[in-house]
């Protein structure tokens, strides 16, 4: 069968373009590639064109728009997911204009489609509180729950993204002064993180308990499940929820949230350091944000900070005493006889 403008196109973009000329993560090729099985499967089930027929021709403007609607009505998926599957389509249409100049027209028309604005959310974060009591929870007689605890402190001590935790190796590790580890970020972007003294003797006795520090094994993961396997970001979830949920049941005074993902551990670390007062530039450094505007999410969400801040700048306007209303009869009769 001849392949199609579409077909070809398509492929070199994911297997050339992504990895070798822009250089951009495994991950990013995959969430590329994951919007695209969409489109096929919207064109297969709604527009009646199987993947091996589809060309450029017919591939509009409004194809996508109803793409992006049925993603939202059809596949219940929020204003992120459909926010990235449009990126990804504006990458693919950007890198069409360059291979394909006779459809720039129709290019820029699917480049014109607008992202939906969306409504911040939330930082959710824990409190010191909070944390201590969850860190608390592994029982350290145990050989799995030294692992969860050594991951655990991990993740909270780097601010590592999940998929930053996940792909550490042993080589990443330095235990030695200054003790770091070196994460593997978007668009791998790698950058050098120092941990603190008791996040290290938590490594170094799990990598030692488990063999990781012998020679051969640098190129292994650093934290991996019972299957000798690297953690998936589902494994990792599981494990702070177990925790999570002793916890709440060991503590039942202290308020904890109502569920813990990875990346709320990354927020609790970046709310933890600015509220004890760093500098928001050692802030976006260690999360490994390109901007700082990134990192401007926290001090936004930081309402203690904020409160300090009022305090300090407060001035009391008010020093006379103020006589309590009820005590006012004029007052009290005038709102008896307006209410009648």
């Amino acid at each position: 069968m001849k392949q199609t403008d579409f077909a070809r196109t398509l492929t070199r973009f994911l297997s050339d373009y992504l990895p070798n000329q822009r250089n951009v993560s495994t991950n990013t090729i995959k969430s590329y590639r994951d919007t695209f099985k969409q489109v096929l499967m919207y064109y297969d089930s709604k527009v009646k064109i199987k993947p091996e027929h589809l060309t450029f021709e017919k591939i509009k403007a409004e194809n996508i728009k109803d793409f992006l609607f049925w993603l939202e009505k059809t596949r219940n998926v929020g204003i992120n997911t459909r926010n990235q599957r449009l990126a990804a389509i504006h990458s693919f249409y950007r890198y069409t204009q360059s291979e394909h100049p006779e459809l720039l027209l129709e290019c820029q028309r699917i480049l014109g489609i607008p992202f939906k604005k969306r409504e911040q959310k939330t930082v959710e974060f824990l409190s010191q509180e909070c944390l201590k009591s969850i860190l608390k929870q592994p029982d350290t007689s145990r050989k799995k729950d030294r692992r969860d605890l050594a991951l655990m402190a991990t993740l909270y001590d780097t601010g590592a993204r999940v998929q930053e935790l996940i792909d550490i190796k042993i080589r990443d590790v330095r235990l030695t002064k200054p003790a770091t580890i070196i994460l593997t970020g978007k668009g791998n972007k790698r950058r050098s993180v120092p941990i603190m003294e008791k996040t290290k003797d938590q490594l170094e006795n799990y990598m030692k308990e488990n063999g990781l520090l012998e020679n051969g094994k640098q190129d292994n993961p650093l934290f991996y499940n019972s299957n000798y396997r690297p953690f998936t970001r589902p494994g990792i979830t599981y494990i702070l929820e177990k925790y999570l949920k002793k916890a709440k049941a060991s503590h039942p005074d202290v308020l904890f949230s109502g569920k813990l993902h990875p990346h709320m551990i990354r927020h609790t670390k970046a709310m933890h350091l600015l509220e004890a007062g760093v500098n928001l530039i050692y802030i976006r450094d260690l999360l490994g944000h390109v901007n700082v505007t990134t990192t401007e999410i926290y001090l936004r969400a930081n309402t203690e900070t904020k409160r300090r801040a009022l305090e300090t700048a407060y001035m009391e306007v008010v020093t006379q005493d103020i006589p309590v209303w009820d005590e006012d009869t004029d007052l009290i009769k005038w709102l008896q006889d307006f209410c009648r």
